[in-house]
Protein backbone atom coordinates (compact mmCIF):
# COMPACT_ATOMS: atom_id res chain seq x y z
CA UNK A 1 0.00 0.00 0.00
CA UNK A 2 1.34 3.43 -0.90
CA UNK A 3 2.12 5.17 2.36
CA UNK A 4 0.65 8.52 1.40
CA UNK A 5 -2.27 7.68 -0.90
CA UNK A 6 -5.32 5.47 -0.97
CA UNK A 7 -5.17 3.69 -4.35
CA UNK A 8 -8.75 2.39 -4.12
CA UNK A 9 -10.16 5.90 -4.25
CA UNK A 10 -12.67 4.95 -1.59
CA UNK A 11 -13.05 6.54 1.79
CA UNK A 12 -10.93 4.27 4.05
CA UNK A 13 -12.36 2.56 7.09
CA UNK A 14 -10.77 1.00 10.12
CA UNK A 15 -11.92 -2.41 8.89
CA UNK A 16 -9.16 -2.11 6.26
CA UNK A 17 -6.66 -2.46 9.11
CA UNK A 18 -7.57 -6.13 9.47
CA UNK A 19 -8.58 -5.48 13.05
CA UNK A 20 -10.82 -8.56 12.96
CA UNK A 21 -13.88 -7.10 14.69
CA UNK A 22 -16.04 -9.62 16.55
CA UNK A 23 -18.36 -11.63 14.27
CA UNK A 24 -21.91 -10.35 14.01
CA UNK A 25 -23.30 -13.46 15.68
CA UNK A 26 -21.08 -13.09 18.75
CA UNK A 27 -22.47 -11.17 21.75
CA UNK A 28 -20.91 -7.74 22.15
CA UNK A 29 -20.59 -5.59 25.25
CA UNK A 30 -21.74 -2.24 23.88
CA UNK A 31 -22.09 -0.72 27.32
CA UNK A 32 -18.36 -1.16 27.91
CA UNK A 33 -17.13 0.65 24.82
CA UNK A 34 -17.49 4.40 25.06
CA UNK A 35 -17.84 5.16 21.38
CA UNK A 36 -17.73 3.63 17.88
CA UNK A 37 -14.50 3.35 15.91
CA UNK A 38 -13.16 6.61 14.51
CA UNK A 39 -13.70 7.20 10.79
CA UNK A 40 -10.24 7.72 9.29
CA UNK A 41 -9.27 11.24 8.20
CA UNK A 42 -10.10 11.98 4.58
CA UNK A 43 -6.55 13.11 3.65
CA UNK A 44 -3.08 11.60 4.18
CA UNK A 45 -1.65 12.50 7.58
CA UNK A 46 1.83 13.82 8.32
CA UNK A 47 3.13 11.57 11.09
CA UNK A 48 5.55 14.07 12.60
CA UNK A 49 2.84 16.75 12.84
CA UNK A 50 0.41 14.24 14.36
CA UNK A 51 2.80 13.15 17.11
CA UNK A 52 3.80 16.76 17.80
CA UNK A 53 0.14 17.68 18.26
CA UNK A 54 -0.51 14.71 20.54
CA UNK A 55 2.52 15.65 22.63
CA UNK A 56 1.29 19.24 22.98
CA UNK A 57 -2.22 18.07 23.82
CA UNK A 58 -1.09 15.81 26.67
CA UNK A 59 1.07 18.62 28.05
CA UNK A 60 -1.96 20.91 28.19
CA UNK A 61 -3.87 18.70 30.60
CA UNK A 62 -1.42 16.80 32.83
CA UNK A 63 2.01 17.25 34.39
CA UNK A 64 4.29 14.38 33.40
CA UNK A 65 8.07 14.07 32.93
CA UNK A 66 9.39 15.15 29.52
CA UNK A 67 10.18 11.67 28.12
CA UNK A 68 6.71 10.50 29.15
CA UNK A 69 5.14 12.98 26.72
CA UNK A 70 6.82 11.24 23.79
CA UNK A 71 5.91 7.80 25.11
CA UNK A 72 2.26 8.77 25.56
CA UNK A 73 1.98 10.28 22.07
CA UNK A 74 3.44 7.14 20.49
CA UNK A 75 1.33 4.82 22.65
CA UNK A 76 -1.87 6.59 21.58
CA UNK A 77 -1.08 5.89 17.92
CA UNK A 78 0.01 2.34 18.82
CA UNK A 79 -3.50 1.52 20.06
CA UNK A 80 -4.71 1.88 16.46
CA UNK A 81 -1.92 -0.36 15.16
CA UNK A 82 -1.32 -2.98 17.85
CA UNK A 83 -2.82 -5.85 15.85
CA UNK A 84 -0.16 -5.30 13.21
CA UNK A 85 2.61 -6.17 15.68
CA UNK A 86 3.54 -9.12 17.92
CA UNK A 87 3.84 -7.09 21.14
CA UNK A 88 1.34 -4.65 22.60
CA UNK A 89 2.88 -2.10 24.93
CA UNK A 90 1.52 -1.59 28.44
CA UNK A 91 1.48 1.71 30.28
CA UNK A 92 2.03 1.67 34.03
CA UNK A 93 1.12 4.94 35.74
CA UNK A 94 2.32 5.23 39.34
CA UNK A 95 2.16 7.94 41.98
CA UNK A 96 3.17 8.10 45.65
CA UNK A 97 -0.32 9.14 46.75
CA UNK A 98 -3.71 10.31 45.49
CA UNK A 99 -4.40 13.58 43.62
CA UNK A 100 -1.34 13.27 41.39
CA UNK A 101 -3.27 13.22 38.11
CA UNK A 102 -3.42 9.48 37.35
CA UNK A 103 -7.15 9.37 36.73
CA UNK A 104 -7.04 12.59 34.74
CA UNK A 105 -4.38 11.07 32.50
CA UNK A 106 -6.43 7.90 32.01
CA UNK A 107 -9.50 9.93 31.06
CA UNK A 108 -7.44 11.99 28.63
CA UNK A 109 -5.99 8.88 27.02
CA UNK A 110 -9.41 7.22 26.81
CA UNK A 111 -10.58 10.14 24.67
CA UNK A 112 -7.75 9.65 22.19
CA UNK A 113 -7.13 5.91 21.82
CA UNK A 114 -8.77 3.22 19.69
CA UNK A 115 -11.75 1.42 21.28
CA UNK A 116 -11.32 2.49 24.92
CA UNK A 117 -12.81 0.29 27.62
CA UNK A 118 -12.64 0.96 31.35
CA UNK A 119 -12.32 -1.97 33.75
CA UNK A 120 -11.69 -0.72 37.28
CA UNK A 121 -13.72 -3.50 38.91
CA UNK A 122 -13.83 -6.66 36.83
CA UNK A 123 -13.68 -10.41 37.36
CA UNK A 124 -11.16 -12.56 35.54
CA UNK A 125 -13.79 -14.24 33.26
CA UNK A 126 -15.29 -10.88 32.34
CA UNK A 127 -11.79 -9.56 31.72
CA UNK A 128 -10.83 -12.00 28.99
CA UNK A 129 -14.34 -12.08 27.47
CA UNK A 130 -14.22 -8.30 27.19
CA UNK A 131 -10.89 -8.46 25.36
CA UNK A 132 -11.92 -11.37 23.13
CA UNK A 133 -15.16 -9.77 22.05
CA UNK A 134 -14.14 -6.14 21.62
CA UNK A 135 -10.34 -5.97 21.03
CA UNK A 136 -10.22 -2.77 23.12
CA UNK A 137 -7.65 -0.49 24.63
CA UNK A 138 -8.13 -1.42 28.27
CA UNK A 139 -7.87 1.04 31.17
CA UNK A 140 -7.54 -0.16 34.76
CA UNK A 141 -7.70 2.54 37.42
CA UNK A 142 -6.83 1.76 41.04
CA UNK A 143 -4.92 -1.32 39.90
CA UNK A 144 -3.34 -1.53 43.35
CA UNK A 145 -6.76 -2.43 44.77
CA UNK A 146 -7.95 -4.58 41.87
CA UNK A 147 -4.84 -6.77 41.75
CA UNK A 148 -4.32 -7.19 45.49
CA UNK A 149 -4.76 -10.89 46.19
CA UNK A 150 -6.03 -11.54 42.65
CA UNK A 151 -3.35 -13.89 41.38
CA UNK A 152 -5.48 -15.14 38.47
CA UNK A 153 -6.02 -11.69 37.00
CA UNK A 154 -2.38 -10.75 37.61
CA UNK A 155 -1.29 -13.88 35.71
CA UNK A 156 -3.53 -13.00 32.77
CA UNK A 157 -2.07 -9.50 32.65
CA UNK A 158 1.49 -10.84 32.83
CA UNK A 159 0.92 -13.03 29.77
CA UNK A 160 -1.14 -10.55 27.79
CA UNK A 161 1.46 -8.32 26.15
CA UNK A 162 2.69 -10.77 23.47
CA UNK A 163 0.34 -12.12 20.82
CA UNK A 164 1.56 -15.73 21.03
CA UNK A 165 1.12 -16.10 24.79
CA UNK A 166 -1.85 -13.81 25.41
CA UNK A 167 -4.68 -16.26 25.85
CA UNK A 168 -6.42 -18.31 28.49
CA UNK A 169 -8.01 -21.74 28.06
CA UNK A 170 -11.30 -22.48 29.78
CA UNK A 171 -13.92 -25.20 29.75
CA UNK A 172 -17.20 -23.97 28.25
CA UNK A 173 -20.58 -25.44 27.41
CA UNK A 174 -21.56 -26.01 23.77
CA UNK A 175 -24.05 -23.49 22.53
CA UNK A 176 -22.19 -20.54 24.03
CA UNK A 177 -20.02 -18.27 21.93
CA UNK A 178 -16.71 -20.16 21.85
CA UNK A 179 -14.07 -17.87 20.35
CA UNK A 180 -11.00 -19.48 18.86
CA UNK A 181 -12.27 -22.89 19.98
CA UNK A 182 -9.96 -25.80 19.52
CA UNK A 183 -12.97 -27.36 17.81
CA UNK A 184 -12.80 -30.71 19.59
CA UNK A 185 -14.72 -31.88 22.65
CA UNK A 186 -12.72 -32.13 25.84
CA UNK A 187 -11.30 -35.57 26.57
CA UNK A 188 -14.06 -37.79 28.00
CA UNK A 189 -16.47 -34.88 28.56
CA UNK A 190 -19.18 -35.47 31.14
CA UNK A 191 -22.35 -36.69 29.43
CA UNK A 192 -24.41 -34.14 31.29
CA UNK A 193 -22.45 -31.10 30.18
CA UNK A 194 -20.73 -31.98 26.91
CA UNK A 195 -18.03 -29.42 27.75
CA UNK A 196 -15.47 -28.14 25.27
CA UNK A 197 -12.15 -26.37 25.53
CA UNK A 198 -12.18 -22.78 24.34
CA UNK A 199 -9.36 -20.27 24.02
CA UNK A 200 -9.91 -16.61 24.84
CA UNK A 201 -7.55 -13.80 23.90
CA UNK A 202 -6.16 -11.47 26.56
CA UNK A 203 -4.08 -9.45 24.08
CA UNK A 204 -4.63 -5.72 23.75
CA UNK A 205 -3.01 -2.42 24.80
CA UNK A 206 -3.52 -1.72 28.48
CA UNK A 207 -2.95 1.26 30.75
CA UNK A 208 -2.93 0.69 34.50
CA UNK A 209 -2.77 3.28 37.26
CA UNK A 210 -1.83 2.61 40.87
CA UNK A 211 -0.91 4.40 44.06
CA UNK A 212 2.50 3.10 45.03
CA UNK A 213 4.01 0.45 42.80
CA UNK A 214 2.48 -2.07 40.44
CA UNK A 215 3.44 -5.71 41.13
CA UNK A 216 7.05 -6.24 40.12
CA UNK A 217 6.37 -8.81 37.39
CA UNK A 218 3.70 -6.56 35.86
CA UNK A 219 5.75 -3.37 36.12
CA UNK A 220 8.53 -5.14 34.24
CA UNK A 221 6.14 -5.40 31.27
CA UNK A 222 5.17 -1.71 31.34
CA UNK A 223 6.43 1.63 30.18
CA UNK A 224 6.40 3.18 33.64
CA UNK A 225 5.37 6.80 34.14
CA UNK A 226 5.85 8.26 37.62
CA UNK A 227 3.49 11.12 38.42
CA UNK A 228 3.76 13.72 41.18
CA UNK A 229 1.27 16.19 42.58
CA UNK A 230 1.52 19.49 40.73
CA UNK A 231 2.76 22.59 42.50
CA UNK A 232 0.78 25.85 42.80
CA UNK A 233 2.98 27.27 40.04
CA UNK A 234 2.02 24.51 37.59
CA UNK A 235 -1.21 24.94 35.67
CA UNK A 236 -3.22 22.56 33.49
CA UNK A 237 -6.35 23.04 31.45
CA UNK A 238 -9.58 21.32 32.43
CA UNK A 239 -10.61 18.32 30.42
CA UNK A 240 -13.84 20.00 29.37
CA UNK A 241 -11.72 21.97 26.88
CA UNK A 242 -10.68 18.73 25.14
CA UNK A 243 -11.88 18.16 21.57
CA UNK A 244 -10.08 15.03 20.32
CA UNK A 245 -12.33 13.84 17.47
CA UNK A 246 -10.06 15.03 14.64
CA UNK A 247 -6.95 13.58 16.29
CA UNK A 248 -8.63 10.18 16.60
CA UNK A 249 -9.46 10.25 12.91
CA UNK A 250 -5.92 11.29 12.01
CA UNK A 251 -4.45 8.45 14.09
CA UNK A 252 -6.66 5.96 12.28
CA UNK A 253 -5.63 7.33 8.87
CA UNK A 254 -1.92 7.43 9.71
CA UNK A 255 -1.99 3.74 10.63
CA UNK A 256 -4.23 2.77 7.72
CA UNK A 257 -1.89 4.28 5.12
CA UNK A 258 1.18 2.63 6.66
CA UNK A 259 -0.24 -0.70 7.77
CA UNK A 260 2.11 -2.87 5.72
CA UNK A 261 5.20 -0.96 6.80
CA UNK A 262 4.14 -0.97 10.45
CA UNK A 263 3.70 -4.74 10.33
CA UNK A 264 7.09 -5.38 8.72
CA UNK A 265 9.17 -2.71 10.51
CA UNK A 266 12.27 -3.83 12.39
CA UNK A 267 13.46 -0.66 14.13
CA UNK A 268 16.91 -0.37 15.63
CA UNK A 269 16.88 -0.80 19.41
CA UNK A 270 19.10 1.28 21.73
CA UNK A 271 21.68 -1.02 23.31
CA UNK A 272 20.90 0.47 26.73
CA UNK A 273 17.53 -1.35 26.80
CA UNK A 274 17.30 -4.82 28.27
CA UNK A 275 15.46 -7.55 26.35
CA UNK A 276 12.07 -6.91 27.96
CA UNK A 277 12.27 -3.14 27.46
CA UNK A 278 13.35 -3.71 23.84
CA UNK A 279 10.25 -5.83 23.22
CA UNK A 280 7.95 -3.24 24.78
CA UNK A 281 9.42 -0.27 22.96
CA UNK A 282 9.85 -1.88 19.53
CA UNK A 283 6.28 -1.17 18.26
CA UNK A 284 6.54 2.45 19.42
CA UNK A 285 9.95 2.93 17.79
CA UNK A 286 8.53 1.55 14.54
CA UNK A 287 5.88 4.28 14.56
CA UNK A 288 8.45 6.95 15.40
CA UNK A 289 10.62 5.89 12.44
CA UNK A 290 7.65 6.07 10.08
CA UNK A 291 6.67 9.50 11.41
CA UNK A 292 10.18 10.80 10.72
CA UNK A 293 11.55 14.22 11.58
CA UNK A 294 12.89 14.42 15.12
CA UNK A 295 10.75 11.52 16.35
CA UNK A 296 13.15 8.60 15.77
CA UNK A 297 15.74 10.28 18.02
CA UNK A 298 13.17 11.57 20.53
CA UNK A 299 11.55 8.16 20.89
CA UNK A 300 14.84 6.37 21.52
CA UNK A 301 15.93 8.94 24.08
CA UNK A 302 12.58 8.61 25.84
CA UNK A 303 12.96 4.82 25.84
CA UNK A 304 16.41 5.04 27.41
CA UNK A 305 15.39 7.54 30.08
CA UNK A 306 12.10 5.91 31.08
CA UNK A 307 13.63 2.43 31.13
CA UNK A 308 16.52 3.63 33.29
CA UNK A 309 14.20 5.35 35.76
CA UNK A 310 12.03 2.23 35.97
CA UNK A 311 14.87 -0.11 36.82
CA UNK A 312 14.97 -0.95 40.50
CA UNK A 313 18.03 -2.86 41.50
CA UNK A 314 17.11 -6.35 42.67
CA UNK A 315 18.16 -7.66 46.09
CA UNK A 316 20.57 -10.20 44.61
CA UNK A 317 22.11 -7.57 42.34
CA UNK A 318 22.70 -5.27 45.31
CA UNK A 319 24.26 -8.15 47.27
CA UNK A 320 26.56 -9.02 44.37
CA UNK A 321 27.59 -5.38 43.99
CA UNK A 322 28.54 -5.20 47.65
CA UNK A 323 30.49 -8.46 47.40
CA UNK A 324 32.26 -7.21 44.30
CA UNK A 325 33.33 -4.10 46.18
CA UNK A 326 34.64 -6.20 49.05
CA UNK A 327 36.89 -8.37 46.91
CA UNK A 328 39.93 -6.28 47.61
CA UNK A 329 42.82 -6.26 49.99
CA UNK A 330 46.14 -7.97 50.06
CA UNK A 331 44.66 -10.82 48.02
CA UNK A 332 41.73 -9.63 45.88
CA UNK A 333 41.16 -13.12 44.46
CA UNK A 334 39.75 -14.67 47.63
CA UNK A 335 38.06 -13.80 50.89
CA UNK A 336 37.08 -15.75 53.98
CA UNK A 337 33.36 -16.21 54.63
CA UNK A 338 33.66 -14.68 58.11
CA UNK A 339 35.32 -11.54 56.71
CA UNK A 340 32.80 -11.22 53.92
CA UNK A 341 29.87 -11.58 56.30
CA UNK A 342 31.45 -9.19 58.79
CA UNK A 343 31.87 -6.45 56.18
CA UNK A 344 28.38 -6.98 54.80
CA UNK A 345 26.88 -6.69 58.28
CA UNK A 346 28.53 -3.27 58.70
CA UNK A 347 26.51 -1.91 55.77
CA UNK A 348 23.16 -0.22 56.26
CA UNK A 349 19.87 0.01 54.31
CA UNK A 350 20.86 -2.23 51.44
CA UNK A 351 18.11 -3.80 49.24
CA UNK A 352 19.27 -7.34 50.02
CA UNK A 353 18.76 -6.89 53.74
CA UNK A 354 15.66 -8.41 55.28
CA UNK A 355 14.08 -6.04 57.77
CA UNK A 356 14.02 -8.85 60.33
CA UNK A 357 17.62 -9.85 59.71
CA UNK A 358 19.52 -6.59 59.45
CA UNK A 359 23.05 -6.92 60.79
CA UNK A 360 22.36 -10.61 61.36
CA UNK A 361 23.67 -12.13 58.15
CA UNK A 362 25.45 -15.39 58.86
CA UNK A 363 27.78 -17.51 56.80
CA UNK A 364 25.00 -20.07 56.33
CA UNK A 365 22.44 -17.50 55.20
CA UNK A 366 24.92 -16.02 52.75
CA UNK A 367 25.72 -19.46 51.34
CA UNK A 368 21.99 -20.16 50.89
CA UNK A 369 21.51 -16.90 48.98
CA UNK A 370 24.43 -17.56 46.66
CA UNK A 371 23.84 -21.27 46.03
CA UNK A 372 21.17 -20.78 43.26
CA UNK A 373 23.78 -18.85 41.27
CA UNK A 374 26.31 -21.68 41.37
CA UNK A 375 28.48 -20.08 44.07
CA UNK A 376 29.52 -22.14 47.08
CA UNK A 377 32.11 -21.65 49.81
CA UNK A 378 35.15 -23.91 49.95
CA UNK A 379 38.17 -24.39 52.18
CA UNK A 380 40.94 -22.07 51.08
CA UNK A 381 44.17 -20.60 52.36
CA UNK A 382 45.03 -16.93 52.81
CA UNK A 383 48.49 -16.46 54.23
CA UNK A 384 48.93 -19.12 56.91
CA UNK A 385 45.22 -19.41 57.69
CA UNK A 386 42.85 -22.02 56.24
CA UNK A 387 39.08 -21.49 56.52
CA UNK A 388 35.87 -21.49 54.50
CA UNK A 389 35.72 -18.73 51.94
CA UNK A 390 35.01 -17.66 48.37
CA UNK A 391 37.06 -17.19 45.22
CA UNK A 392 36.41 -14.11 43.12
CA UNK A 393 36.57 -16.28 40.01
CA UNK A 394 33.48 -18.16 41.20
CA UNK A 395 31.51 -14.89 41.10
CA UNK A 396 32.56 -13.86 37.59
CA UNK A 397 29.47 -15.18 35.79
CA UNK A 398 27.09 -13.85 38.43
CA UNK A 399 28.76 -10.42 38.34
CA UNK A 400 28.48 -10.37 34.56
CA UNK A 401 24.87 -11.54 34.34
CA UNK A 402 23.14 -9.98 37.35
CA UNK A 403 24.83 -6.63 38.02
CA UNK A 404 23.60 -3.87 35.68
CA UNK A 405 26.60 -2.11 34.21
CA UNK A 406 24.89 1.22 34.82
CA UNK A 407 25.02 0.50 38.56
CA UNK A 408 28.76 -0.11 38.46
CA UNK A 409 29.41 3.01 36.39
CA UNK A 410 27.25 5.11 38.73
CA UNK A 411 29.12 3.90 41.80
CA UNK A 412 32.48 4.54 40.16
CA UNK A 413 31.42 8.07 39.22
CA UNK A 414 30.07 8.81 42.69
CA UNK A 415 33.21 7.55 44.41
CA UNK A 416 35.81 8.75 41.94
CA UNK A 417 37.03 11.46 44.29
CA UNK A 418 36.20 9.78 47.60
CA UNK A 419 39.04 8.80 49.84
CA UNK A 420 39.46 5.08 50.24
CA UNK A 421 39.36 3.76 53.76
CA UNK A 422 42.70 2.25 54.80
CA UNK A 423 42.70 -1.53 55.17
CA UNK A 424 42.34 -2.85 58.68
CA UNK A 425 45.45 -4.42 60.25
CA UNK A 426 45.86 -7.98 59.03
CA UNK A 427 47.17 -9.65 62.17
CA UNK A 428 46.16 -13.23 61.39
CA UNK A 429 46.91 -13.42 57.68
CA UNK A 430 43.23 -13.06 56.81
CA UNK A 431 41.93 -10.88 54.06
CA UNK A 432 40.36 -7.54 54.83
CA UNK A 433 38.23 -5.39 52.60
CA UNK A 434 36.86 -1.91 52.79
CA UNK A 435 33.16 -1.46 52.00
CA UNK A 436 34.07 1.63 50.01
CA UNK A 437 36.68 -0.05 47.81
CA UNK A 438 35.79 0.06 44.14
CA UNK A 439 36.85 -2.22 41.31
CA UNK A 440 38.50 -0.89 38.22
CA UNK A 441 36.08 0.23 35.55
CA UNK A 442 38.00 -1.88 33.07
CA UNK A 443 37.75 -5.06 35.09
CA UNK A 444 36.85 -7.92 32.72
CA UNK A 445 34.43 -9.32 35.26
CA UNK A 446 32.24 -6.21 35.21
CA UNK A 447 29.97 -6.02 32.21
Amino acid sequence: MNPETNPTGKNPTTNDLNTQPPPADRPRLPSVLVRPDAEPWTHPVNGQALLDELERLVQRFVIVPGPALQALALWIVHTYAFQLREVSAYLGIESPEKRCGKTTLLILLSELVHRPAVASNISSPAFFRLIEETRPTLFIDEADNLLRGNDELRGILNSGYTRNSAFVVRVARPGLSLPLSFGQPASNPPQSSGSMLARFSSWCPKAMAAIGHLPETLADRCILIHMQRKTPAEHCERLRNLDPANLRRQCARFVLDRAERIASARPSIPPELNDRAADIWEPLLALADLAGGAWPAKARQAAIELSASAQQISPIASLLIDIMLLFRGEDGARIFSRDLVGNLNHMEDRPWMDSDQRHKLTEKLLANQLRPYGIQPASLRIGKTVAKGYLRADFSEAFRRYIPRAEVEAMIAQNAEAESLPPEPNTEGTSSASPRSLPSATSPNVS
